[in-house]
C-alpha cells in the first residue's frame, strides 16, 4: 500500500512537470483560445461584444471589446490565475487513468474537464460586463482566485465517489 503512494507521488510529480513545461511552451495560449472561442460563441448574437486573447508583457491576456456607457470600450484582464488551476486538474485526470479502470477515467476526465471549461468561460463571459454593473464586477472579483477551489472540489468529489482515500479504519487496525 505505501509503495502505491510513493508511485502516485511521483506520478503527479512527473505528469506537473511535463503540463508545466508544455503550459509555458505555448499551452496557455491555447487553452487561452479555447476559453476565448467558447465566450464568443455565447457572445454570438452581442454584435458589439467579443473576447480576443493577446500577450502583454509576455503573459496572455482576455482583451475585452465591448459598448461601456454607450462607447466603444477595450481592456485587458490577465489571464494566469484563470488558466493555471487547469494543469491541477489535467494532472489529476492523468493520476486517475493509473488508479480506477479506464472506462470510468475517461467519464471523470471529460465530466470534469467540461464542467471546469463551462465554468471558466462563464467567467470569461463576466468580464464582457466587468464595467457596466457593479454586481457582475464584485462576482468577477470574488471568483477571480476561486479556480482551485473549484479543482478542489472536483478533486474531492472523485476521492468519495471512486473510494480512493478509505477514511475509516477496519477493526483489525484499530487492535494492532
Amino acid at each position: 500500500m505505501k509503495l502505491k503512494w510513493y508511485i502516485n507521488v511521483i506520478i503527479v510529480i512527473v505528469t506537473s512537470a511535463i503540463i508545466l513545461v508544455v503550459w509555458f511552451k505555448g499551452g496557455d495560449w491555447v487553452y487561452g483560445k479555447m476559453l476565448t472561442t467558447g465566450a464568443n460563441v455565447c457572445l454570438v448574437f452581442s454584435e458589439n461584444t467579443s473576447v480576443s486573447l493577446k500577450l502583454v508583457n509576455d503573459a496572455p491576456s482576455f482583451l475585452v471589446k465591448t459598448i461601456v456607457d454607450g462607447k466603444k470600450a477595450s481592456f485587458p484582464q490577465k489571464a494566469e490565475l484563470i488558466l493555471l488551476p487547469f494543469i491541477m486538474i489535467l494532472t489529476w485526470q492523468i493520476l486517475l487513468f493509473f488508479n480506477i479502470e479506464r472506462k470510468k477515467a475517461i467519464r471523470s476526465a471529460l465530466e470534469n474537464l467540461i464542467t471546469f471549461y463551462i465554468v471558466q468561460v462563464m467567467y470569461v463571459l463576466l468580464l464582457t460586463g466587468y464595467y457596466g454593473s457593479p454586481l457582475v464586477k464584485f462576482i468577477y472579483d470574488v471568483l477571480t482566485d476561486s479556480f482551485y477551489i473549484v479543482v478542489l472540489f472536483l478533486i474531492v468529489k472523485d476521492t468519495f465517489k471512486f473510494g480512493l482515500i478509505h477514511l475509516t479504519r477496519k477493526e483489525t487496525d484499530i487492535k494492532q
